[in-house]
């Protein structure tokens, strides 16, 4: 099969994305299919013609990865196509006035819908009626990242008695970053011994420039630019705790990664995350901000049991999220394509 993967680009602020389309073709390649990645360029890079690359490959079936900034391209495609829903097609763009009815548009006219759970297959059943027969659940591979690069405690001067929260993920509303932003503050006066690390790509330059300065006012908060694969292995080891805001979730990678590698997650409590943590078993979830920064300063207090919550996730990323079961429900939705 010649499978043409549609990335997010450019792919330096689309990291997430582009890891996973990466991961499909070397799996698809690995089983003897034929792939190429489109959109797979950084600010700057050399433009590709889809229409061209369509000609050129002559792919048996088209794969987007996210509808918004890839599925949209395909509207009018006549080679079978499928799009994979992102968290944010899901809970934003799909309902927002300006994009929603393109999104809508591209779940329709897709052979299949591929989404990470159960629960955003429901809803896009309720949402487009039209999708209802179409839709394939396509669980989020927990990949392993390397842990050899580069010692962020050591190259920024962190004690390794301190507390460090890493906060990672791109850097744009949805993400809520801003709510951790008085983390710190509030931990320090309660008498923890509390840094943190935001980490990301500027996906939004208005949020992301005041992002940076609402930091700079809180001492034991940094903000980090992206880290590239080699080091977000590292980068979360070097992490007692890793935390995530969002307002949406589809299969957040960066829980999936944090937890494969057993490191305890604290996240906020929305529909994406609850599929991934079950909560106070493999990680914990929060309803607002004040209840966040009691279950930090809960695992700053004991230790154990924030070792016994990486212990755990770890152990059920690796059951539920394995790489062979990701390719084989990728492969059948491209057969019932």
């Amino acid at each position: 099969m010649k499978v043409l993967l549609l990335t997010p680009s450019p792919t330096h602020l689309h990291m997430g994305g582009f890891a996973t389309v990466s991961r499909y073709r070397e799996g698809l390649q690995q089983r003897g299919h034929l792939c190429e990645v489109f959109g797979g360029t950084s600010e700057g890079g050399l433009k590709q013609s889809l229409e061209g690359t369509l000609g050129r490959f002559k792919p048996d079936i088209v794969h987007a990865h996210d509808a918004w900034r890839s599925g949209v391209s395909l509207l009018g495609c006549r080679t079978p196509w499928v799009v994979s829903l992102s968290g944010e097609d899901l809970h934003n763009d799909m309902v927002e006035d300006s994009r929603g009815a393109l999104v809508i548009e591209v779940v329709k006219r897709a052979h299949r819908v591929l989404v990470p759970n159960e629960a955003a297959a429901g809803l896009v059943e309720e949402r487009v009626p039209d999708a209802v027969g179409k839709i394939d659940v396509v669980p989020r591979a927990a990949v392993r990242l390397a842990t050899g690069g580069t010692d962020l405690r050591r190259s920024l001067g962190i004690p390794r008695q301190r507390f460090l929260v890493f906060l990672p993920g791109g850097v744009r509303p949805i993400k809520g970053q801003h709510r951790a932003v008085s983390l710190v503050r509030v931990l320090r006066a309660a008498g923890a011994d509390v840094e943190m690390i935001i980490a990301g790509p500027d996906q939004d330059e208005e949020y992301a420039a005041e992002l940076r300065r609402l930091c700079a006012q809180q001492p034991g908060v940094r903000v980090l630019p992206t880290l590239d694969q080699g080091r977000m292995g590292a980068a979360y080891m070097d992490a007692d705790v890793v935390l995530n805001t969002s307002f949406s979730e589809g299969a957040a990678p960066t829980i999936l990664e944090a937890g494969i590698l057993g490191r305890p997650v604290i996240a906020a409590d929305v529909p994406g995350n609850r599929e991934l943590i079950r909560h106070k078993e493999t990680g914990l979830l929060f309803d607002d901000e004040e209840a966040m920064a009691k279950q930090v300063l809960a695992l700053y207090r004991n230790r154990s049991a924030a070792g016994a919550l990486g212990v755990r996730i770890r152990e059920d990323f690796q059951r539920r999220f394995d790489e062979r079961r990701e390719l084989s429900t990728l492969l059948s939705a491209y057969s019932a394509a």
